[in-house]
């Protein structure tokens, strides 16, 4: 039997089982199993790519046992639990129909490609093994999942089976496999491979269905998807976990166990197994760490019940033990909370750096004013920065239906046990009331890691009316509200008043000597988590350990920190946090954009790419009073990158992109009121340096000329190099000065720079129209239109240049005028020079004025006394 299909996955496969059968039966039989064990596994991914995220984990639950699965039979137990456990209530409603298919019963004998292929496969099962199950008058597809896994262990797995067997088993098996691929919506669906190109875009390669709804993504680069295989329902993609291939679809790789737990779960891996090409490799088991059993609340979770706190009702938690006043802080968000002009209120920061002990504190003090009828806390946490590290917890609320029940249960309306009541319908309703004497306030902690965070807060933010207010803790500056209040490192003072505590507490206060304590500060940048982690680790060690050693055993810290926020990064913002991690230095914008403009890297949006890093809190900018800016990675975040950098596909480039930064010379935050200027300088030296050793600038000089693209005096630092070096060179310093006022056609300093050049070049002309610009300028100092109508007359007594006759009388006119109109500044030789003019221009008598009057300020005046006799002796000038 001759097939086509629509699944590039599924005709390698079938290419496949057709050769064999042109091998022999038994060939043919074990590949037609193979291709039924690979269509298990892919209707099984399909599945379960349809499962949202819920706070028990059940997606997780499943995926954490297929990754540790040896055999078809878990596969088979994972997809039916799926459809039948409590992972189907949280199925999306765009996969119902896929589901459907599997569960929905046939008759025997009906015409559906279910009931097809069910009857064939047991039949085949029948001509294996008559002890084997044969299919019920009723059933599902579950069914033939199941026995194709029992005849999968009978026969490849677990026993050898006759030619013979092989030949009746395998025409009915082909039947009942073609039935299936041929049937099932799972497999007709789009499937594509999505890679997001540094551009921030899409690259599609279809591997099945239509993509033609989906070349929005070729084009647009605010969508955020991982690379990796997807399965589109409707409108919507989502990623097949547990399959994988490459942009080119050369081959696909099924998870096939063989599990291998690595030190401490830092590279864990499982096996990928290649049914078309039998080639086999390791993924990394890495996110199916955390164990899938029921995880503890976290210790910010609210009370189950609002209760009275001070003189409001409040299920907010206790203030954490320890926590460390930050009064500029406090009292900020304290008025905001206060008054109603801000009905959301964002809380921004790096994770661990105290947002939510602030916001209890805070919140606290609120509920002992009564300004609120009732404050409710909603916690989406799963990980608990604890100063042992991090640790996995339950989120209390993920989606806006868990928020909304829980809301109904802590508010507890009457209506709520009425016919069709609904829950989100009540938030939203009791959100937009403005009853002054119900106000309520919101706080929605962790609010990144809900399940669809933007629409949650698009959610929020159309439905929240003063007097009610709702305050968010959250990593991500997408969230920015009417009012973000960012949260960075300690200050100074309360960063000493932690460690005092802390040492205390740790009883390591003789360990702790000044300059610790300040490399302390400056490598933490005040961040109170990891200056507790640090000041355990010197406990451990009963000694002071330089802290950038210390980072070094922190990956699970980090992770925690970091790890979520790096992967919704886009691969440009991915690339420019990488290559701003590799140095422990401020790096001027400038210098990273002209790194990354060299040949070898593809084009990308540094714009958007840092203003994604900048949302995610994994870099600072700082500007100067000129507006130039200045990158500043945390010494966390630094260490993080570090770590990604050393397995990144971005590697090579990344090191060659910080060698070019590194040449512009390290920075500290003191350095940013000075500028690009001694930025530019550094790289003026190291081009001078290798210039003279031999060796090729180039990429330095195109860097210098990206940076004087922004910053134009860099312009004449490239000139004045281009000056030292031979006379083949002064073109292109000529070029670097051109280059400059076309951006400030007012630098005087470059006029005259230009006027420089072009004497050494001996161009004469472009020496006399940069005179001529410069003695036009509003400000000119009058020696320089002196000295444009002195090369002028040079040029005419000469004839060195020869001009149209009209250009030369308006030369002429606009010189005089400018002279004339500010002849009280002239000194008697510079009036000679105008007397020249006049004469030019054929006005003998005017010349002989000016003489005159140069004459009467100097009479011994040589220039005036030569020009005097001239005009007795001749006084028409050509």
């Amino acid at each position: 039997m001759s097939a086509s299909f629509n699944s590039k996955i599924l005709a390698r496969m079938w290419e496949r089982v057709d050769q064999s059968k042109q091998d022999s039966d038994v060939a043919y039989f074990h590949d037609l199993m193979l291709l039924g064990e690979f269509l298990v596994k892919l209707l099984t991914s399909a599945i379960l790519a349809s499962v949202e995220s819920d706070r028990d984990r059940q997606r997780y639950k499943v995926e954490y046992q297929l990754v540790r699965a040896d055999g078809i039979g878990e596969w088979s137990r994972a997809l039916e639990e799926v459809i039948s456990g409590p992972a189907n209530a949280h199925i999306f409603p765009e996969a119902r129909p896929l589901v459907r298919e599997i569960t929905e019963n046939f008759l025997t004998g009906e015409p559906s490609w279910q009931r097809v292929a069910i009857d064939n496969l047991s039949a085949a099962c029948q001509e294996i093994d008559s002890d084997l199950e044969q299919a019920p008058r009723k059933t599902n597809l579950q069914w033939w999942v199941r026995n194709f896994a029992t005849l999968r262990n009978r026969t490849r797995g677990h026993g050898a089976i006759t030619i013979r067997k092989c030949s009746t088993a395998a025409p009915l098996l082909e039947v009942s496999i073609l039935s299936l691929i041929t049937g099932c919506a799972a497999f007709a669906v789009p499937w594509i491979y999505l890679h997001r190109n540094i551009s921030g875009k899409y690259r599609l390669s279809v591997i099945s269905g239509d993509s033609s709804d989906f070349t929005y993504l070729k084009s647009e680069k605010d969508h955020v998807y991982a690379d990796g295989i997807h399965i589109a329902l409707n409108e919507r993609l989502t990623r097949l976990p547990l399959i994988h291939s490459d942009v080119d679809i050369n081959d696909f790789y099924m998870a096939n166990g063989g599990y291998k737990e690595g030190k401490g779960g830092a590279g864990s891996t499982y096996e990928a197994l290649s049914y078309i090409t039998d080639i086999r490799k390791r993924e990394s088991a890495e996110p199916y760490q955390t164990p899938p059993d029921s995880l503890p609340s976290s210790e910010t979770e609210g009370r189950p019940d609002l209760d009275i706190e001070g003189k409001s009702f409040a299920n907010i938690p206790p203030s954490l033990k320890d926590y460390i006043k930050r009064p500029d802080l406090e009292s900020e968000v304290f008025s905001l909370l206060q008054d109603d002009r801000h009905p959301v209120v964002t809380l921004v920061g790096r994770g661990g750096i105290g947002k939510t002990s602030l916001a209890l504190e805070v919140l606290h003090r609120v509920a002992q004013t009564g300004h609120y009828f009732a404050i409710l806390w909603f916690s989406s946490r799963d990980i608990d920065l604890l100063p042992s590290g991090p640790k996995p917890v339950r989120p209390a609320v993920l989606s806006k239906e868990d928020i909304a029940r829980q809301f109904v249960e802590l508010m507890n309306p009457n209506e709520a046990k009425a016919k069709g009541f609904k829950a989100v319908e009540f938030l939203a309703n009791t959100l937009a009331e403005r009853d002054e004497s119900k106000r309520l306030l919101l706080v929605f902690d962790n609010f990144e890691t809900a399940s669809h965070p933007l629409e949650l807060y698009q959610f929020i933010d159309s439905h929240v009316r003063c007097p009610n207010k709702v305050l968010i803790t959250t990593r991500m500056r997408d969230f920015k509200a009417d009012f973000p209040v960012e949260i960075r490192g300690m200050k100074r003072t309360e960063f000493e008043d932690l460690v005092m505590s802390t040492s205390r507490k740790l009883v390591i206060e003789d360990l702790l000597t000044v300059s610790y304590v300040d490399s302390l500060f400056d490598e933490t940048d005040g961040h109170p988590y990891f200056v507790k982690i640090l000041l355990g680790d010197t406990k451990r060690e009963g000694k002071a350990i330089p802290v950038g050693r210390l980072f070094l055993n922190k990956e699970d810290s980090l992770r925690a920190l970091f790890e979520r926020s790096y992967g919704v990064l886009s691969p440009a913002a991915q690339r420019v946090f990488l290559t701003l991690s590799n140095w422990r230095s401020l790096v001027p914008r400038l210098a990273l954009e002209a790194a990354l403009i060299r040949p070898q890297n593809e084009n990308m949006d540094v714009d958007d790419a840092l203003s994604q890093l900048e949302r995610y809190s994994m870099i600072e900018v700082l500007t100067d009073d000129d507006g130039s800016q200045f990158l500043r990675t945390p010494m966390t975040a630094a260490v993080f990158g570090q770590s990604k950098l050393k397995v990144s596909q971005f590697r090579p480039l990344v090191l060659a992109d910080t060698a070019l930064i590194q040449q512009f010379g390290p920075m500290q935050v003191t350095d940013v009121s000075k500028g690009m200027l001694p930025r530019i300088e550094r790289m003026i030296r190291v081009i001078a340096s290798l210039r003279q050793s031999g060796k090729d600038y180039q990429p330095q000089i195109r860097a210098l000329e990206y940076v004087a693209g922004r910053y134009p005096e860099a312009w004449l630092r490239i000139a004045d190099f281009y000056l030292e070096s031979s006379r083949d060179d002064w073109d292109k310093a000529r070029g670097s000065i051109e280059r400059l006022l076309e951006l400030d056609e007012s630098n005087v300093s470059a006029w005259r720079k230009l006027i420089y050049v072009n004497q050494r070049l001996g161009d004469v002309l472009q020496e006399l129209n940069a005179r001529i610009v410069l003695a036009e300028m509003p400000d000119a100092d009058y020696s320089e239109i002196a000295n444009a109508a002195s090369l002028f007359a040079h040029t005419q007594r000469n004839q060195s240049l020869q001009f149209d006759p009209e250009v030369r009388a308006m030369m002429i006119s606009n010189l005089t005028y400018l002279m004339e109109s500010r002849k009280s500044e002239a000194t008697p030789t510079e009036l000679s020079r105008l007397a020249w003019l006049y004469l030019y221009s054929k006005d003998v008598a005017k010349a002989n004025e000016v003489v005159a009057e140069g004459l009467q300020r100097d009479p011994n005046n040589s220039h005036l006394a030569k020009l005097e006799e001239k005009l007795r002796e001749s006084p028409e000038v050509s």
